[in-house]
């Protein structure tokens, strides 16, 4: 007979609801949580105290919820365990060096990438993102990348169920056109992100395999418009060296 271990559904409930609000692009009101995380009113009232009590969670100003100092606190710890950012760092401060950008290492997290490693451009004009940002799917270099290096059903089931929203006027937002950026991606082996998650920045994105020949995580290197040169090659070729190296230092077949 197998045992139930006491105060395991309401532990899965806290996970949840941390992820669910992790995941979200913007952070979500209580009205939005209500409706999406399947849970009564008292039950996410509870939740949501007890979260906030243990500084997991904040709320803002404008009353929405956003993760807290005490969980990037172990965030950070924990990114600073991780073997692939070990494994990645010297390759990616040399694509930094090589293209004179800021490169970032991202790894799945629940429906987009998270940021678990940054590489700052020398430039005086840099990226304003920082290590633990999240970033949606379809509107990433990293995220596209990933993508389209799932096998096709993998990729479709991630999808599925997510909404297009526009994070800028660039934002792909037809699935037609997703998917044939996906596709022309996956010939490629790079993508290319025109403004499509921050207005003002180009990315080129490309995914790093593990030893089972899955994604394991993305690269991506961030340029400013005003700095983009207009060979291509001179981005992706470095970027798909780098990536392959990794991926080869993870054992992956390919």
């Amino acid at each position: 007979m197998t045992k139930t271990v006491q105060g395991t559904q309401s532990f899965s409930r806290n996970i949840d609801l941390l992820q669910h609000i992790a995941d979200r692009p913007r952070p979500p009101v209580l009205r939005e949580l209500m409706e999406e995380c399947n849970l009564t009113r008292p039950t996410l009232y509870r939740l949501l105290a007890g979260l906030e009590a243990e500084d997991m969670i904040i709320q803002t100003t404008d009353r929405r919820y956003k993760l807290g100092p005490r969980l990037v606190m172990l965030a950070r710890r924990a990114l600073a365990q991780s073997d692939i950012r070990d494994i990645a760092r010297s390759l990616l401060e040399t694509l930094r060096d090589r293209t004179g950008e800021t490169v970032h290492l991202a790894v799945p997290s629940g429906a987009g990438l998270v940021y678990i490693d940054k590489i700052e451009s020398h430039e005086t004009v840099r990226m304003g993102s920082t290590i633990g940002t999240f970033v949606p799917l379809y509107s990433s270099g990293v995220g596209k990348a990933y993508l389209a290096a799932l096998p096709n059903e993998k990729c479709e089931a991630m999808l599925e169920g997510v909404t297009l929203d526009a994070i800028t006027p660039f934002t792909t937002t037809n699935p037609e056109t997703l998917k044939a950026q996906i596709e022309a991606c996956r010939s490629d082996g790079y993508i290319f992100d025109d403004q499509e998650n921050e207005v003002g920045i180009a990315c080129f994105g490309a995914a790093i395999f593990d030893d089972r020949g899955l994604p394991a995580a993305a690269v991506s290197v961030s340029v400013p418009l005003y700095r983009l040169r207009d060979d291509p090659d001179s981005y992706a070729k470095p970027l798909l060296e780098c990536v392959r190296a990794i991926s080869g230092n993870l054992g992956s077949p390919e």
